[in-house]
């Protein structure tokens, strides 16, 4: 309930007392992107400061290299619903660099996890990738796009299930440090940069911002919205640019693709932009569903 809150998922389904204490295949299904929440039951997670435990926030910056989180990718084998026991098991991805003009060279590394039921049974993989990069860029002013390159879009309730289908969903109209600081709650993801603006100004940041897997989140209700939430199979997507207090973001989502499921029925695959109020890009994506 406090995590779809968080993402601005306002299905009355999770305010359901009795819904949410319910379990087996009927019981209310996790929004997408929930198993971020699992870093609550890590005792040594690094991203919320633990009694007599140096915290890194508001440090001088000393090092020059900075991470980011820059991709996030789940996979469903099966809804993940209230009242399942799961075990992660996380171990290392792939590793590469990449070197740019604004940051110089950027080191990806992957981290996979794997997380199982009582019964041992896989029921979904997250792969997360983050880049170290060699200095932090600075901070560039949105470019604006003009009013007649942003097309306007059905309501989703309208929209066929045809390939080319398209409509766009309002996230957020001015994103507030409450709703960042509500995602930090429920998340258990308190890293400075989303939570002190004393860190992150000395980072080169003008402030504090949203989380990347806030916008990911935010995104992930206009699929759920349209289709609901037992029906993702999958949902990925690269995290573009910082997402500030006081945004306005609206994410587009276009049938990509109609094929038929494994175990039958349809699966649609989608393609999420996530814009800002200047029209920046700041979350690219791919889902697939099942339709029927």
């Amino acid at each position: 309930m406090q995590f779809a809150r968080a993402v601005g998922d306002l299905d009355p389904a999770f305010e359901d007392v009795g819904r949410l204490a319910s379990t087996g295949p009927d019981a209310l299904v996790a929004p997408p992107t929930f198993l971020m929440a699992a870093d609550h039951f890590d005792p040594t997670y690094s991203r919320r400061p633990r009694p007599g435990v140096a915290w890194l926030g508001s440090r001088q910056a000393g090092e020059q290299k900075s991470g980011f989180h820059m991709e996030q990718h789940f996979t469903f084998h099966r809804p993940v619903r209230a009242g399942d026991v799961l075990t992660a098991d996380s171990r290392p991805g792939a590793t590469w660099e990449r070197s740019g003009r604004r940051v110089g060279t950027m080191t990806f590394s992957e981290s996979l996890t794997d997380y199982r039921d009582s019964d041992d049974v896989l029921v979904a993989t997250a792969r997360w990738v983050s880049a170290l990069v060699e200095r932090n860029p600075d901070a560039e002013a949105p470019s604006p796009v003009s009013a007649d390159s942003i097309v306007a879009e059905e309501d989703s309730a309208a929209i066929d299930l045809a390939v080319g289908s398209a409509w766009s969903v309002v996230l957020s109209e001015g994103l507030t440090r409450a709703q960042i600081v509500m995602y930090a709650g429920a998340s258990g993801d308190f890293h400075p940069l989303h939570s002190d603006d004393v860190y992150a100004r000395l980072h080169g940041h003008p402030g504090v911002f949203a989380h990347g897997m806030l916008t990911m989140g935010m995104t992930g209700t206009a699929i759920t919205d349209r289709f609901g939430h037992a029906s993702v199979l999958s949902f990925g997507g690269r995290i573009i640019l910082q997402v500030w207090p006081g945004d306005t973001l609206t994410a587009r989502v276009e049938i990509t693709g109609l094929r038929d499921g494994e175990g039958g029925g349809t699966v649609a695959e989608l393609a999420i932009v996530t814009r800002n109020q200047h029209g920046a890009q700041v979350f690219s994506g791919v889902a697939t569903v099942q339709v029927d």
